[in-house]
């Protein structure tokens, strides 16, 4: 009777099988393993993604408030630019008024000067005459002076600057006439030139010829 031992064959086909099996429980884990890190890497660079968008975003709304400000800067200097223009015009047409009033305001004054009575005099504020004569009391001017004892025979004004010839009876005239001028608000660095005595060729009177130059304050 033959035997037949089956048993060592089905264990050498179980040794065969076994290393294919293991091979594919270990590529199924590789491949579930590179499924895994694939996943988690998209989920890694969706994040960064949506975090850059957001930064990006966030520039462009910085970019557009730094437009936004220097669209407003640059209007502001705009009109910055147009005011000082303006100013400049202004002070342009102040100083032609001022050119056109001033000489005529500077003959009202030297006819205030000469004049008597009331509203008469040199135009000063009143608080500073008194605090004048308060310190010194031969300060001011003499208000019972006869003007008619002095004349103007010639008044040039330049750019301001004043040059004045006259006639008076006596030093003391021109003296007083001087000291008016001095204490004028419209008239500035009055200054006695010279002085001659002369003997007028109209009224063949003893007279004091003078010259003095002063500067116009408008």
């Amino acid at each position: 009777m033959i035997r037949i031992n089956l048993l060592p064959q089905a264990s050498k086909r179980t040794a065969r099988s076994a290393p294919a099996g293991n091979a594919q429980v270990w590529a199924a884990v590789y491949f579930f393993g590179a499924l895994v890190f694939m996943g988690v890497l998209a989920a890694v660079y969706f994040s960064y993604e949506s975090e850059l968008e957001e930064q990006r975003r966030a520039n462009n709304q910085l970019q557009a408030s730094i437009d936004q400000l220097r669209e407003r800067s640059a209007r502001l200097e705009e009109v910055r630019a147009q005011l000082e223009a303006s100013l400049q015009l202004e002070d342009v047409v102040g100083e032609l008024n001022r050119a056109r009033t001033g000489p005529t305001r500077a003959l009202m004054e030297v006819s205030r000067i000469l004049s008597m009575g009331p509203g008469s005099g040199p135009t000063i504020d009143p608080a500073v005459l008194e605090e004048m004569r308060r310190t010194n009391p031969l300060a001011g001017y003499n208000r019972s002076w006869d003007t008619r004892r002095l004349w103007i025979e010639s008044f040039i004004e330049d750019n301001r600057n004043c040059s004045i010839k006259g006639l008076g009876r006596t030093n003391e005239d021109v003296a007083e006439f001087l000291r008016r001028l001095s204490l004028s608000e419209l008239f500035t660095r009055v200054t006695l030139q010279r002085t001659e005595a002369k003997t007028d060729t109209d009224s063949n009177l003893p007279v004091i010829s003078f010259e003095l130059t002063c500067q116009v304050a408008y």
